[in-house]
């Protein structure tokens, strides 16, 4: 069922967000939904095609976060129902770490954001003992309202911080600074090429961050 889900869950949360936003859509400024969840990213990768990314978490209390680690992820692209569609394999992790994910058919679309954010939502859950669902209506109503700056000759950026007024921030531990930041550029494969969560304290210090960085194409 925890494999099931996870599918489930990422795929629903790219859809409320671009549901939300489409009401509001406008030609310019350039929406953060559109950006992240609209385009055709997967459309110049052909069958057998696979996407590595690092991923990196640490935090300032390994009692609380849990520990610190390092490790892969990889997509692998196989042809879907359609010309224009793609199935998309999941390699979430490895050895002793590897989760259940995917796979995700019919995509036009890089699954790993939304599959990330799933993963980040589950472990601030667990954390806060909170409810999943308010902490992904945060995120969600964020980036329906977010526009994307330009972050390079060919690339974007978009940043929220969805928790920064919440009303239960006292009860984050620091982590209501909890700031998403997603790089994206047309010249990399699939598109993604950096997920970063992050807080710190008032001083600069990292509390929470977790990384995902595209790494290559094989």
């Amino acid at each position: 069922m925890r494999h099931l889900s996870s599918v489930l869950s990422a795929a629903a949360f790219a859809c409320a967000v671009v549901a939300g936003a489409a009401s509001g859509a406008q030609e310019s400024p350039l929406s953060a939904a559109d950006l992240l969840f609209e385009r055709p990213q997967l459309q110049g990768l052909k069958a057998g095609d696979r996407l590595e990314y690092s991923y990196s978490f640490h935090s300032a209390d390994e009692k609380l976060f849990g520990p610190a680690f390092d490790d892969r992820i990889g997509l692998r692209v196989e042809p879907g129902e359609a010309p224009d569609k793609r199935r998309v394999e999941v390699d979430l992790f490895s050895a002793a770490r590897r989760r259940a994910a995917g796979p995700f058919d019919d995509m036009t679309g890089n699954p790993l954001l939304s599959l990330m954010l799933e993963e980040n939502l589950q472990r601030l859950a667990a954390i806060f003992q909170s409810n999943p669902r308010y902490m992904k209506t945060a995120i969600r109503l964020a980036l329906r309202n977010a526009v994307a700056s330009p972050d390079s000759a060919d690339g974007w950026r978009v940043e929220v911080e969805p928790f920064r007024n919440d009303v239960h921030k006292a009860r984050m531990h620091g982590l209501e600074t909890l700031t998403y930041r997603f790089r994206v550029s047309a010249a990399a494969p699939g598109e993604i090429t950096e997920i970063d969560i992050f807080a710190r304290d008032p001083s600069g210090a990292v509390l929470f961050e977790e990384t995902t960085r595209y790494a290559g194409k094989n």
